[in-house]
């Protein structure tokens, strides 16, 4: 094996009852609902799977910046990230866009095309910019 590969396992689970579609997500002991929008016959009790996949992107950023201020002692304030996830089922073809903003507004330039580089080097942002392979199985 390349001794240069990292190889980080993450375990979820979602299951589905008889309640269309409020699926119960968990993880290491901890729980979110998810649910599909009304006019697709769900609830809207929880984050539809599109949003779910949009919230990933957008925690990581604000972490992943958060993480960068605090080891060099940037006082950035409040970190707000939005992102907008644009599917295009036609051409299968997803854009993500991220809309970064600090509290601080007296950041100097250099900085701020710094904590861009860090903003695009969040693990998840890799994640969804590199090849993406899906392998489904049945289980007995």
């Amino acid at each position: 094996m390349d001794s240069t590969k990292k190889l980080i396992t993450y375990e979820v689970a979602a299951s589905i009852g008889a309640v269309n579609y409020i699926t119960s997500i968990t993880a290491n002991g901890k729980e979110i609902i998810g649910d599909e929008p009304q006019s697709l016959g769900g609830q809207d009790t929880g984050f539809n799977p599109y949003e779910l996949l949009a919230s990933s992107l957008g925690m990581c950023t604000v972490a992943t910046l958060k993480m960068y201020a605090d080891r060099k002692g940037f006082n950035l304030g409040r970190i707000d990230v939005k992102v907008e996830l644009e599917h295009n089922t036609t051409d299968k073809v997803a854009t993500f866009r991220k809309s970064i903003s600090f509290e601080n507004k007296d950041i100097a330039q250099k900085d701020l095309k710094r904590l861009m580089v860090i903003a695009e080097a969040c693990p998840v942002n890799k994640i969804l910019s590199n090849e993406i392979l899906i392998e489904t199985t049945f289980e007995d």
